[in-house]
């Protein structure tokens, strides 16, 4: 943090941005979607795993902020995916319009066949399906363009479940 204060000997308060610039730092952001979650070993893993589990499966990871790749440190990853399906194992999907619903449809059918090939892609890359990963059979379901949630883990940076949007409820560990 720059001190900024404003002095009368440069015309137009030049000081003020003299000042600024002195503390500026050269910083990388993340720019793009895949919003990650980091969980590291001193977390309080089974809230950690609950807001994993909201942030990408709310709105059936439909939204631009949906926690859709997870960061697990290695002490304690094999923890946080057996607490994240536990929890994930018992989302109710259905109709949106029911209080009780958790995960809902995918807007479009052309959507959701673009989910199911991440999930074939994913598959064929190597990550591990170790939660959903299909339709769901449920027979209250109907024909609705419904998605299972579906948890991947092994997988890495240069997969493409890791890199492009989804938009759908998968979660990349």
């Amino acid at each position: 943090v720059a001190k900024i204060a404003f002095t009368g000997g440069e015309p137009g308060g030049l000081a003020v941005y003299r000042l600024a610039a002195e503390g500026l730092k050269t910083v990388t952001l993340e720019l793009g979607g895949k919003s990650a979650n980091i969980i590291f070993d001193d977390a309080n893993l089974e809230d950690a795993a609950k807001g994993a589990i909201s942030g990408i499966f709310g709105a059936s990871g439909q939204t631009c902020i949906a926690g859709s790749r997870l960061l697990v440190q290695q002490k304690v990853h094999d923890r946080v995916v057996e607490g994240l399906i536990g929890l994930a194992s018992t989302i109710r999907i259905g109709n949106p319009a029911l209080p009780e619903t958790q995960v809902g449809p995918i807007t479009t059918i052309a959507q959701r066949s673009k989910v199911l090939s991440y999930l074939d892609i994913a598959r064929a890359e190597g990550a591990k399906c170790v939660l959903g990963g299909g339709i769901p059979d449920a027979p209250e379901l109907g024909d609705g363009w419904f998605v299972e949630p579906s948890i991947f883990i092994g997988v890495d940076n240069k997969m493409r479940i890791a890199r492009e949007e989804v938009f759908g409820p998968v979660l990349s560990i």
